[in-house]
């Protein structure tokens, strides 16, 4: 097994274990563009909040340290939500009673991820009123929250005027907008805050850089003149890795904990077939973030207690796509994009997306599919219970013996069975040794 080529597109050195410098503001970007997949038909939510703070921070007369933490912490915001109900919530109701719990959420998944360890503080409280908040915060932290408060609500009213109305005639209508919130000055918003908003608004930039086609340009125009690098260890970017999958697998009950035991159990049978260190790491961070893509799946469809409908599955098989899109961004220069949108391909070429066959799916990719489906099966699914190791096996001798499976790795697999069966229905964040 030790032979067997790693088709990588990238070359293993020594120091690759020691991390790579990370451009903060760009991964922030990216892991938004990844939250934003929650919103289904409005993928923008997060970068629109994030750019509104900005254009009122720098009203403000905030210096440009402040003006890019608000920038990062109102991308950011919504780190806590995983689910297209809670996101509709938020969208439909200017004050939900229950938008407490995607703050400390959040609060907790960035204390998770060192750099963005300095964001958790403001998003915990960025759905409390200014009137409420905690005396204990300063005042910078009253600000930045009550900021993203207002951005956000903002920002909800905005995507509710485009679905009835073309982007242009936002520029006839952003009193009426503004309206909106007027009543709730001095208690859910910054008296402050709200005029620079009312200064901004003026300005027909503000709301034309909102639209898709502009967003972008203008938050990197905006994080270029800030140099926000850094250098990760290998282990911050598996914290990386760690906190996204958090997210992904909150968004439904019946797959919590399942990246982390299929990027669990790729590693460990990586380690089994004789893959060297860095690449069974490399395919660990894979395996934490192969269903990405499925922020942008429906609860309704993840959590269906019966067979798909063909559109329904249609829906479903375009996650492997939407995670690459985001993890080439995040990981460029790395085969993770490349092995995690790969893991529904089967070796007799009737996977998706690509639909390709034998050598053209190379070894790590093979670990990681025989993983993601043994994990599956051992989970409890809302259409069936758990099932025992045996009747996992029994499926999976089908597929092997169909072809679809790489029998290798399927018998190394087979020969750790029970190891491995406990490995993936543990419960909690306890992982392999590594």
């Amino acid at each position: 097994m030790k032979d067997r080529a790693l088709d990588t597109g990238h070359i293993s050195t020594s120091d690759e274990l020691q991390g790579m410098d990370v451009d903060v503001g760009r991964a922030a970007h990216t892991v938004t563009q990844a939250l934003d997949y929650v919103g289904i038909d409005d993928r923008s939510h997060g970068r629109r909040v994030g750019l509104i703070c900005h254009r009122i921070a720098h009203l403000m007369g905030w210096d440009r340290d402040r003006r890019h933490y608000i920038l990062l912490a109102g991308m950011l915001h919504d780190s806590g939500v995983s689910s297209t109900a809670v996101h509709k919530k938020l969208a439909d109701e200017l004050e939900w009673n229950g938008a407490e719990q995607h703050c400390i959420r959040g609060d907790y998944f960035l204390r998770n991820f060192p750099p963005f360890r300095r964001y958790a503080e403001a998003v915990r409280y960025h759905h409390t009123r200014w009137e409420h908040l905690p005396e204990s915060l300063d005042q910078t932290t009253r600000e930045y929250a009550n900021l993203i408060f207002l951005s956000d609500r903002l920002d909800v009213i905005y995507a509710s005027f485009l679905q009835t109305h073309p982007h242009h005639l936002v520029l006839l209508q952003r009193d009426k907008l503004l309206d909106e919130l007027r009543p709730h000055i001095g208690t859910l918003f910054c008296p402050q805050l709200f005029e620079a908003l009312e200064q901004a608004a003026l300005k027909d930039s503000f709301w034309l850089e909102l639209r898709e086609e502009f967003l972008d340009d203008a938050i990197f125009d905006t994080l270029a003149s800030s140099d926000y690098k850094i250098s990760l260890s290998f282990s911050e970017i598996e914290s990386l890795g760690e906190l996204i999958s958090q997210v992904v697998d909150a968004k439904s009950p019946f797959t919590h904990y399942h990246s982390l035991r299929v990027a669990d159990l790729a590693y460990s049978l990586a380690e089994l077939v004789g893959c060297d260190q860095y690449h069974s790491r490399i395919l660990r961070i894979a395996g934490l973030l192969h269903d990405v893509g499925k922020l942008r799946t429906p609860d309704e469809i993840l959590e269906k207690p019966g067979a798909l409908t063909p559109e329904e599955l249609a829906q479903m098989r375009s996650h492997p796509l939407d995670s690459r899109r985001v993890l080439k961004a995040i990981f460029p220069n790395t085969p993770i994009a490349k092995w995690a949108s790969e893991h529904h391909e089967k070796l007799d070429g009737s996977g998706y997306p690509y639909g390709w066959e034998g050598d053209r799916i190379d070894l790590p990719t093979r670990i990681l599919c025989i993983a993601d489906i043994f994990q599956a099966l051992c989970q409890k699914r809302p259409y069936r219970d758990r099932l025992s190791v045996e009747e996992v096996l029994g499926i999976m001798d089908k597929m092997a013996d169909g072809g679809q499976l790489d029998k290798d790795v399927y018998g190394t697999l087979k020969e750790h069975r029970d190891d491995l069966y406990l490995l993936a229905i543990k419960e909690g964040a306890v992982t392999v040794e590594i």
